[in-house]
């Protein structure tokens, strides 16, 4: 899968880490790495919906993507600043995975209610204490080892009654992975 990404979405993708290399603050994107987790992740899970909060720019939609065209799929992401949802919706239409992702510029706990049978989830919402929310909406609509990563759980504050939550939840079984802000990862039994 990542050995088979197209020049444009190459291209795109470069620019999007140069761009939050520079404005973190305002685009506020995930690293290289933690995209290529999520997409892996996405690559595992079973059939089911793929559904992403928080697009900011597109970069993580586009290793969503990915994962998404393989699996025969289509990613709804959504972002509640209609600025990010349209420079989304322009980067992943320059990197050709259009016919993969579809944005909305809308209310993520809107979407986090609108279906069912969820394979696979990402949050990465503002503020981030907002995902403990979002957790109580995905689980229940998770299918049996389907996904949910939920983003920025330790910074910029620590989200305890989240991770606590999740690892009292006889649901899901999870993990907390250090990653620069670190991420929730959570798979529905």
């Amino acid at each position: 899968m990542f050995h088979d990404i197209s020049a444009n979405m190459q291209e795109v993708m470069h620019a999007l880490e140069e761009q939050t290399a520079r404005d973190q603050p305002s685009l506020r994107s995930v690293d290289a790495d933690v995209a290529r987790v999520l997409s892996l992740l996405a690559m595992s899970a079973p059939p089911g919906k793929f559904l992403e909060l928080g697009c900011s720019g597109g970069y993580s939609s586009l290793w969503l993507a990915l994962a998404a065209r393989v699996k025969g799929v289509t990613l709804t992401t959504v972002d509640l600043n209609e600025k990010k949802a349209a420079l989304a919706r322009q980067n992943i239409g320059r990197a050709g995975a259009a016919d993969s992702v579809q944005v909305f510029h809308g209310d993520a706990f809107d979407f986090s209610t609108r279906f069912d049978e969820i394979a696979f989830c990402f949050s990465d919402i503002e503020p981030p204490e907002l995902n403990a929310k979002v957790y109580e909406s995905i689980v229940p609509r998770l299918v049996p080892g389907g996904w949910i990563v939920i983003d920025n759980v330790t910074s910029p504050r620590y989200q305890t009654v989240l991770l606590e939550r999740a690892h009292a939840d006889p649901r899901v079984d999870c993990v907390l992975l250090p990653f620069p802000k670190s991420d929730l990862i959570c798979r529905k039994c």
